[in-house]
């Protein structure tokens, strides 16, 4: 289910459930345990936010192995602009995420 889809979803579900619900003032302990809309809902919350959280993390393990690569290629000799290419980046977000990372070398410091 998209991410748009899920959202509607959900306030759809609130709308005509959760507003008539005579537990909706107490703990949402009985609403994920006992009530099938509030596991329905609960299943749609935590798909929304482990996406989210799985995307972020993939974007900083790439990160991680460009910067890695980008370290290994600089240190035999290829520079920066050359390596933005290979690994397939734009120069100045390959500064950025080395300059993050601490990985960040100049023509001075190469081995």
């Amino acid at each position: 289910m998209r991410l748009v889809e899920r959202k509607i979803r959900i306030l759809d579900l609130q709308k005509s459930h959760c507003r008539e619900c005579s537990y909706k003032d107490k703990e949402p302990y009985y609403c994920i345990e006992k009530c099938e809309i509030g596991q329905e809902l609960n299943k749609l919350y935590e798909t929304k936010l482990n996406k989210r959280q799985r995307s972020r993390e993939t974007k900083d393990e790439k990160w991680d192995e460009k910067c890695e690569y980008a370290t290994w290629l600089f240190e035999n000799g290829i520079e920066y602009p050359v390596i933005a290419k290979i690994v397939g980046c734009h120069i100045s977000s390959l500064y950025r995420e080395l300059k993050k990372r601490g990985d960040l070398m100049y023509p001075s410091n190469k081995k």
